[in-house]
């Protein structure tokens, strides 16, 4: 008897727990869609990067040059927003030696403007960035 009625309360909290995480909302996606202008501080330096977030099939897809042309229309992956919180990953050469290493960025979402990181794991560097709508 005592099994039966640890079974049902397991069976219970495991159905709460599927109802609550169905009943989650989906974040607005439109709030990142569409071109950024990203400033990458790197100490003394400034980088400009172009963004641009679209959606492919109900799904974030994306695309990042930088605007000097070291690097264009590098896809985006490992892409996250949870309505505030932006994460992508993107492979690029990078300084000081311009090989392809992965670039991780953290930002948060503030209206059309986005704050955060970009960090070069390979190289231990995390670097300031700002991100604005582009006109």
């Amino acid at each position: 008897m005592r099994k039966l009625g640890f079974l049902l309360a397991v069976a219970a909290f495991v159905l709460l727990s599927a109802g609550s995480a169905i009943a989650q909302e989906k974040p607005d996606l439109s709030k990142i869609l569409g071109a950024w202008q990203v400033e990458v501080y790197a100490g003394d330096q400034t980088f400009s990067l172009n963004l641009t977030v679209t959606e492919e099939s109900g799904r974030l897809a994306g695309k990042i040059s930088e605007s000097l042309g070291t690097f264009t229309d590098v896809a985006i992956s490992e892409i996250s927003f949870d309505g505030v919180s932006f994460r992508f990953s993107f492979i690029s050469p990078t300084p000081p030696d311009g090989s392809s290493r992965t670039v991780k960025a953290d930002l948060k979402l503030s209206g059309d403007t986005m704050g955060g990181t970009l960090t070069v794991p390979d190289l231990d560097v995390v670097v300031d960035a700002r991100a604005s709508r582009a006109n």
